[in-house]
């Protein structure tokens, strides 16, 4: 019984320490606090000062999944970052070197956020991967991609 009572005082307790709070600065204690915890760098994809790890952001999905150059595409997934990183496109074959280390075409950016990017295909497309690269240097995986021309 005596349990009961302290464990009972201790929520008397903390009533009261918020009895003093109007609504809303209770709900824009709250706010704030769920603000801080999307805008620290661990949350939102980033490397930490001091050595911390970079997160390899991952596609779920790009749509749609064939399109022109100079048309929008969206991508979908997680751990893209901020800030911006970059978009790549597969580019055209032109040495037998490039066969090695395929060359890509980098997309101008229209949005970017956490989970979406949208981009416009770049005029040297061709029908093959499409990745990210987030601004701390990791890649995404590669999902393929059709050119039309």
């Amino acid at each position: 019984m005596l349990k009961m009572d302290k464990s009972k005082d201790k929520r008397v307790a903390k009533q009261e320490k918020y009895k003093g709070l109007s609504m809303k600065a209770r709900h824009l204690i709250f706010l704030f606090v769920l603000l801080a915890c999307f805008l620290h760098p661990s949350h939102a994809g980033q490397a930490e000062e001091g050595g911390g790890q970079c997160p390899k952001p991952l596609i779920r999905a790009v749509f749609p999944r064939a399109a022109k150059p100079g048309d929008i595409v969206y991508i979908q997934g997680a751990r893209f970052g901020m800030p911006r990183g970059e978009v790549f496109f597969a580019a055209g074959v032109y040495t037998p070197l490039d066969l090695i280390a395929a060359p890509t075409a980098k997309a101008e950016i229209r949005r970017w956020t956490l989970h979406h990017i949208s981009v416009i295909v770049p005029k040297s497309a061709v029908t093959g991967a499409v990745f990210i690269k987030v601004h701390c240097g990791a890649e995404s995986n590669k999902l393929n991609f059709t050119v039309n021309k």
